[in-house]
């Protein structure tokens, strides 16, 4: 799956991590979430990486965002975030990793995800940890994971019923030699899309799709990072 001399994953349980199409997940309503490898077990290596992908002509910076309240450290490397069974509308988004100054993908950078549930509810990140994970680009600067597809909520919804934030994604991504991107995936035509929080330059289509008899949406997004 790896190259050993680009990645080399040291554990005591086996990791499970997206890096394949989307025909090749599982989609599956008991499909598990893959295995959880413990925080201290994972060591990165990396090395120069040729260039095994074309450069991109025109890359766009991304909007960053705060880290948020709910954003916990820690998360296990996963390339399925929810639960068997959860409720929600099964969802894959999946990207490349770019340099915004060489214009070629990045390959080992770490992707911290965490979104809300179907309650409007975040996992505690401590004892439970649905709907986050973490995952590393391949060589090529791909990431693909499976999880449901966020929906808006309510921060406070006794104090500010009516103030909604827009449905997201929660990604943290960090490369060595790069800044540290935080940033939120929003959805194009979100029906909470007045929240000010909303950036359309963050937004991505969606697209139905079928597969192993399941119906599923999917939406792709570039990750692109600056030099440190």
């Amino acid at each position: 799956m790896f190259n050993s001399s680009r990645r080399i994953f040291v554990q005591k349980a086996g990791v499970g991590i997206a890096t394949i199409g989307v025909s090749g997940l599982v989609l599956r309503s008991d499909a598990v979430p893959t295995q959880e490898v413990k925080r201290d077990q994972v060591v990165i290596q990396m090395t120069p990486v040729k260039s095994l992908a074309p450069a991109k002509a025109e890359l766009k910076k991304v909007v960053s965002f705060p880290y948020g309240p709910f954003y916990k450290e820690g998360a296990p490397f996963r390339g399925k975030l929810s639960l068997p069974g959860e409720a929600g509308t099964q969802f894959v988004l999946s990207g490349r990793v770019w340099g915004f100054d060489t214009k070629q993908p990045l390959a080992g950078v770490v992707l911290d995800f965490w979104h809300v549930d179907m309650q409007e509810k975040y996992s505690n990140g401590t004892t439970d940890f649905r709907n986050r994970g973490r995952l590393v680009s391949s060589e090529t600067g791909h990431y693909e994971l499976e999880s449901i597809r966020p929906i808006p909520y309510r921060p406070n919804p006794e104090g500010a019923p009516d103030f909604w934030r827009c449905a997201h994604f929660h990604l943290v991504a960090s490369c060595p030699g790069y800044k540290q991107l935080i940033t939120e995936i929003h959805f194009q035509g979100d029906p909470k899309r007045s929240d000010p929080m909303y950036k359309v330059e963050n937004a991505i289509a969606v697209e139905e799709r079928s597969s192993n008899g399941v119906t599923f949406q999917t939406g792709a997004f570039d990750v692109v990072l600056e030099r440190a």
